[in-house]
């Protein structure tokens, strides 16, 4: 069962970068090559799904917070836990496989999320660099290198599925560390 950040928050903040794929596709030439008058499509996917994927972190472990809060009183040592893990989003801000590594162990205890980032045909290393690289493009992206940095529709059409997966894989390993190491019954019920 997925988390309401994944399936409420990411997924619709996600779809925004599938529909500009979508986009890039019906408003090709239909010749060979790359698509000069395209590129801005490719560069805003990359930051679309970037932007969505940290919105994801963040929302996902407010909502850690709210599954861990005592039902009630006393609810020690939880009011310092809410406010540690507020101050932690309050300065996040860029969210490459260090910073989300640190911040799920900082918020969760939950030591390396990157090790569960790992699906059919792709490792736990080749995630976490496929991850960075999509920050270094955002970041001179966002930050307007110049000159812009090339985007290949077959890098940014890929983005958003790669985003997808990495956030299933960190939503499962969440969920099973609250319910398996920090006893929550049902983190996120149906």
């Amino acid at each position: 069962m997925p988390s309401n950040a994944y399936v409420v928050h990411f997924r619709q903040l996600l779809q925004d970068a599938f529909e500009l794929v979508d986009a890039h596709s019906r408003l090709r030439t239909g010749a060979r090559g790359r698509q000069y008058r395209l590129a801005a499509l490719n560069r805003a996917v990359v930051v679309i799904s970037v932007s969505a994927w940290e919105s994801y972190i963040e929302e996902l472990m407010r909502e850690c917070l709210s599954v861990l809060r005592p039902p009630a009183p006393p609810l020690h040592p939880w009011p310092a836990l809410n406010a540690y893990v507020l101050g932690l989003l309050g300065r996040f801000n860029t969210p490459n496989s260090s910073n989300v590594t640190t911040l799920i162990n900082n918020c969760l205890g939950l030591a390396n999320i990157s090790l569960q980032w790992v699906w059919t045909m792709c490792t736990s290393a080749q995630a976490t660099q496929r991850l960075d690289d999509a920050l270094t493009y955002r970041h001179e992206i966002a930050h307007g290198v110049n000159p812009r940095p090339v985007i290949h529709n077959t890098y940014s059409s890929s983005l958003p599925l790669f985003f997808r997966r990495l956030a299933a894989c960190t939503d499962t390993a969440v969920r099973t560390h609250l319910v398996t190491t920090l006893g929550v019954a049902s983190p996120w019920p149906p």
